[in-house]
């Protein structure tokens, strides 16, 4: 089998039926199976036979999976992932213990009659040696797919490739190793930053949810990162002055939906007069605020927010004035394609600031209507924005005498102004469709005619 059938047939798990079990059950057993699967074939030496999935796929060939094998099967799973959880630090893969105290009856058929499903249909894809080759790049597609259906789990290869772009220099650096901190992490953008970063630096994170820690972790195992360089904290334990003391280089925040009041990287930091912007606001500012304050003096922020936070009125307006006159780190506004993203209603910006710039002005791109938002556009952007052009209809070059004129308003149409194309106007054409409406009128007034005669009116 090659390596275009393995990944067709691979995808085709997410289309496989799995009654009985939620979404999320669905795909941490599929985790589960893909990394014990791995783990097994990379160790084979250190497993007794009777652990080994191809027993239970035997098993599963005569139809005698039972609910009894099955638990046998998840106790012995679970006896070697903490065995290789001591070797390799891994986490103690909390929602794999969760598999493990299902209770309801027919819930442990639905898991056993998954998992015969699940283990017959990789066990066929051998070599050995083509697996381990395949096994990184296809828990990777996995996570990614999961992420997609889930569609709050998922971040858009353009929109990767957007904040890889913004922050290409500094991740190539070998000369430092750069410390980055990913706020409420969730599928996408940590899995780009954890593949591409690589051993260039150390990855900072807090979720509230225990099962992403694992998932990227194992990620992190299976592309031979070093598990010294993770820092992933449920939200309840982070604590950003303890545990980035000195601050951190790069910061990427992915929250399109918004922020809640109060949500907050790191405890507000209170300077004088300063004391307003963390009460009666919304939550995108004084959230930034705090992430701002995580960064060393130098570092740089990266983020997508809902645009609606560009024009709010009141305090909105005076953390907006403080970002461009007092700290002068607004670098990079940009409104995306409502087409990358799966929520409707609203649109989202993409906003780069940056400590201690150089520069005393503000780029301002309206990517709104942009069709293609691939890599080659992305990279043309970075260009514009490097070079500080000015397109009409797509980027501006503005000052920060202009916004100060505009009252810090950050809306895109007060700088950048849409190109009207003037549409040229057949006329012979318009004729004919008018005595084509004209004689279509007369026919339905004929008709009339003859409803009323028949009608007697």
């Amino acid at each position: 089998m090659d390596r275009e059938q393995i990944h067709n047939e691979f995808l085709s798990i997410l289309s496989e039926s799995h009654p009985g079990l939620t979404f999320e059950e669905y795909r941490d057993s599929c985790v589960f199976l893909l990394f014990y699967q791995y783990l097994c074939l990379k160790h084979d030496d250190l497993l007794e036979d009777v652990y080994k999935p191809g027993e239970l796929v035997k098993m599963a060939i005569r139809g005698k999976l039972q609910v009894a094998s099955f638990l046998k099967f998840m106790e012995s799973a679970s006896s070697f992932l903490h065995m290789l959880n001591k070797e390799f630090q891994l986490t103690d893969f909390s929602f794999y213990k969760k598999l493990e105290k299902v209770h309801s009856l027919e819930k442990q058929k639905s898991y056993a009659r998954f998992f015969r499903k699940f283990l017959k249909k990789i066990n066929g894809w051998n070599p050995k040696e083509e697996l381990m080759s395949q096994y990184p790049n296809l828990f990777i597609l996995l996570v990614t797919e999961f992420a997609r259906l889930k569609k709050d789990t998922y971040i858009s290869e353009e929109l990767c490739e957007l904040y890889n772009n913004f922050f290409n220099n500094n991740v190539q650096s070998v000369s430092e190793k750069k410390k980055f901190l990913l706020p409420e992490f969730q599928y996408g953008i940590l899995a780009s930053y954890i593949i591409n970063a690589g051993e260039e630096a150390d990855i900072y994170g807090y979720a509230k949810e225990e099962e992403y820690i694992d998932i990227f972790t194992i990620l992190c195992y299976m592309k031979g990162i070093p598990l010294d360089d993770l820092h992933f904290f449920m939200k309840r334990d982070w604590k950003a002055r303890q545990e980035l003391p000195e601050g951190a280089d790069h910061i990427l925040i992915f929250m399109p939906e918004g922020v809640e009041a109060g949500e907050y990287v790191s405890p507000p930091r209170i300077s004088v007069g300063k004391e307003q912007f963390y009460s009666g606001t919304k939550g995108e500012f004084p959230f930034l605020l705090t992430a701002l304050s995580c960064l060393k003096k130098d570092g740089s922020l990266a983020a997508i927010f809902p645009g609606a936070m560009l024009y709010r009125e009141g305090r909105e307006a005076q953390i907006r004035k403080y970002l461009v006159d007092e700290l002068n780190c607004l670098d990079t506004v940009m409104l995306l394609p409502d087409t990358i993203f799966h929520s409707n209603g609203q649109a989202e910006v993409f906003l780069f600031l940056k400590l201690n710039r150089s520069e005393d002005d503000v780029m301002f791109f309206d990517c709104s209507e942009v069709e293609e938002f691939n890599k080659e556009q992305i990279k043309n952007l970075q260009t514009l924005w490097m070079e500080r052009k000015t397109i009409p209809g797509l980027c501006s070059c503005v000052s920060k005498t202009t916004i100060q004129e505009n009252d810090y308003n950050l809306n895109l149409p007060r700088y950048i102004t849409k190109i009207m194309q003037d549409t040229a106007i057949d006329v012979e054409q318009g004729k004919a469709r008018i005595q084509e409406i004209n004689k279509e009128l007369d026919e339905i007034e004929k008709r009339i005619q003859i409803y009323r005669h028949e009608l007697g009116l």
